[in-house]
């Protein structure tokens, strides 16, 4: 550790200026203000004689596979120049402190591990089971969530962590800042809770790492079940392992990290829409009910074709490529309802109540009523991730081969999967991927790659919609949704040298149709979190 004066004084150094092209590429300078606004509030809090230890960890974006990571599919992440920056301070009892730079927003809270911590060590699935039930009693929300969750993570897995004994954690005091749109799809939430867990990791001296970062990434990507919210690691891994100027591919069952080279002549564009969905909140229950639905389908699945059980352990197997057959791929799709309740599922599967109820119960059906009124719909779902793990198979021969407008493409189709309106001149239309028998059968029919099919999960909202097809227009080489929707970003594919014209287009027409301000940045690939204990050299 190092005394704040000390930072300070690194801070717009060579010495910094060589370390920020590093990690960040080009735009290493513009982080600069941000570095300097954490460790100028930790100073007016602290004092400049404090030693501290830093932990930055970026936001990221998904170029591909989306909403597949759980479900075994490839994603391709980088991180952004956008991050969660923390100075910690390391405290000798087990209380954790944190505060924000902006404590109106952010108001300061403090706790201790005795007050989040699990009642003994879990599995996975008794750590589901748990976190289900503390998210409904939990009054807390909103940012401190994710400190809890990181201790309660710690606490849980302190054996796989090389933590010694759940009685030796010690805390930590935080000042917290970061420049990640809050709740845009730019993974700022799983970005705060790596950040913590980093802090704490290295507080209770577990430097190195016991387990590599991809071990951790898997371990944090149950830690924030936490929360209430039931994601994979995808987001965690791209986070802990990202690298400047690449783009990881990322797999699961097991977890896999191939980095790919991108494009030196591309970059992303990423717009701000300025709606927001809170996962901590109202909009869980959305995207709980589409990871149900795949639950669901799989239930379904194994139950009419017990022949595939072994074949079928997760989504992607039940693609064309993997079963070796598009007629079995379509047969599977066929077999699946377009929309059925809780409770019709509770009554064809009785022998499933108790995994039914529990998928219900995440979607907030509590109650045999809320059950028989809570829908999901299986075949689109399903759909759209048997075409979207495809579409991530290409993507990464794409990124190795250059082929920019393959991307874009992608890119595009991907979006449609979750697309509600279709935008032209201004003009909006509702859009649907139709997924009838009529589609299914002429799909396979006139021999339709897989991958080219968007499948319907639909968690766009029309003003995404508005982005993807402007920027389109504007010339980018695609354009898509980030993260899990219902609100936050859109990404475009573009050459640098069109990206800030593209913007502004973009920016003009947002204005003159829906009235709204948009907000956007450049971003290239950038390193993943890090502690620095001393101002690199």
């Amino acid at each position: 550790m190092r005394p704040l004066r000390e930072w300070l004084k690194w801070l717009g150094s060579f010495e910094w200026q060589r370390w920020a092209k590093g990690v960040y590429g080009a735009a290493g300078i513009q982080r600069l203000p941000a570095f300097r606004a954490l460790l100028s509030a930790a100073a007016d809090r602290w004092g400049l004689d404090t030693p501290v230890i830093l932990v930055r960890s970026p936001g990221r974006l998904n170029l591909m596979g989306r909403h597949i990571d759980h479900r075994g599919g490839f994603v391709h992440p980088i991180a952004l120049p956008r991050e969660i920056l923390l100075a910690v301070q390391p405290r000798n009892d087990d209380l954790v402190a944190i505060h924000h730079t902006q404590p109106t927003a952010f108001p300061s809270h403090l706790f201790r591990f005795g007050e989040v911590a699990p009642p003994r060590p879990m599995g996975v699935d008794e750590w589901e089971r748990w976190t289900r039930q503390k998210a409904t009693e939990r009054k807390l929300a909103g940012w401190a969530i994710y400190a809890e969750a990181a201790a309660a993570t710690l606490v849980n897995w302190h054996a796989e962590l090389g933590i010694p004994s759940v009685t030796e954690l010690r805390g930590i005091n935080a000042v917290v800042d970061g420049d990640i749109p809050p709740e845009a799809g730019l993974s700022s939430s799983s970005a705060l809770f790596v950040a913590f867990v980093l802090a704490l990791l290295h507080r209770n001296a577990v430097v190195p790492l016991r387990p590599s970062r991809l071990s951790l990434a898997e371990l944090c990507g149950y830690g924030e079940w936490f929360v209430g919210t039931r994601g994979g690691a995808g987001d965690h891994a791209a986070i802990l392992l990202a690298q400047h100027g690449k783009a990881l591919r990322i797999g699961f069952f097991p977890m896999t990290v191939e980095a790919l080279p991108f494009p030196d002549d591309l970059c992303l564009l990423v717009m701000d829409s300025g709606e927001r969905a809170h996962k901590a909140s109202g909009a869980r229950r959305e995207f709980n009910l589409r990871v149900a639905a795949y639950e669901v389908g799989m239930m379904l699945w194994h139950e009419r074709f017990p022949e595939l059980r072994d074949r079928l352990r997760h989504l992607r197997d039940a693609t064309p490529k993997r079963l070796g057959s598009s007629a079995l791929t379509y047969r599977l799709l066929q077999a699946l309802p377009e929309r059925i309740s809780f409770g019709e599922l509770s009554r064809a599967l009785p022998h499933r109540i108790a995994e039914l109820s529990r998928l219900a119960a995440n979607c907030d059906a509590l109650s045999p009523s809320e059950m028989e009124h809570t829908f999901t719909e299986p075949r689109g779902v399903c759909w759209f991730g048997i075409a979207e793990c495809e579409r991530s198979e290409r993507f990464a021969d794409a990124l190795r081969e250059g082929d920019s407008g393959q991307l874009g493409e992608l890119m595009t189709l991907s979006h449609d999967g979750d697309r509600v309106m279709r935008w032209r001149d201004g003009v909006s239309e509702p859009f649907r991927f139709p997924t009838d028998d009529a589609q299914l059968a002429r799909m396979e029919a006139e021999g339709v790659p897989m991958w080219r099919q968007a499948g319907s999960y639909r968690c766009s909202t029309p003003a995404l919609d508005f982005l993807v097809d402007a920027a389109l227009r504007a010339g980018a080489l695609g354009a898509q949704l980030s993260g899990a929707g219902l609100g936050g970003c859109v990404m475009a594919l573009a050459h640098r040298n069109d990206a800030e014209r593209i913007a502004q287009q973009v920016t003009d027409a947002y204005a003159k149709v829906l009235g709204r301000k948009l907000t956007w940045f450049i971003a290239e690939p950038c390193d993943g979190a890090e502690v620095l204990s001393a101002p690199p050299q």
